[in-house]
């Protein structure tokens, strides 16, 4: 019985995918055709600011990219003094910023249906945005 309820579903799934649509004449031979909308998504329409899935994707993002702030505060720390402060003084900095940044994504994360929805905590939004700002500083 399981088998066929399986077997139901995926025909179900394969012909509710298909495209239906038909045409009928009229006696003044215009046509009036009916279809479905098609499968199509704008993505230039689509506005997830203030919304929930906002914080929530800006959490998730920061808690798999937060080890980003490391390089990024060692090319800063680099340009600001010298190569040797930027390994020491820098890695310090990366960690303690990408600490902040990694619970801020875990809060974020965990409290994704509490207003607000577009105020992120740290600024630049993500890491990558951080680490691409202060690495492209420090080669130009």
């Amino acid at each position: 019985m399981r088998k066929i309820v399986m077997v139901l579903c995926a025909i179900a799934l394969i012909f509710g995918f298909v495209y239906v649509g038909y045409c009928e004449e009229e006696e003044d031979s215009s046509q009036i055709c009916f279809s479905m909308p098609p499968y199509e998504i704008d993505r230039d329409q689509l506005n997830y600011t203030n919304k929930p899935i906002n914080k929530l994707g800006r959490g998730v993002i920061n808690v798999a990219t937060f080890w980003m702030e490391i390089p990024a505060e060692v090319a800063k720390v680099s340009k600001e003094k010298d190569p040797a402060s930027g390994l020491t003084f820098g890695v310090v900095q990366g960690v303690i910023t990408s600490a902040v940044r990694g619970v801020t994504g875990v809060l974020d994360t965990a409290t994704f249906m509490i207003p607000s929805y577009s105020k992120p905590a740290m600024k630049p939004e993500y890491a990558w945005q951080a680490a691409d700002e202060k690495v492209r500083a420090w080669l130009w």
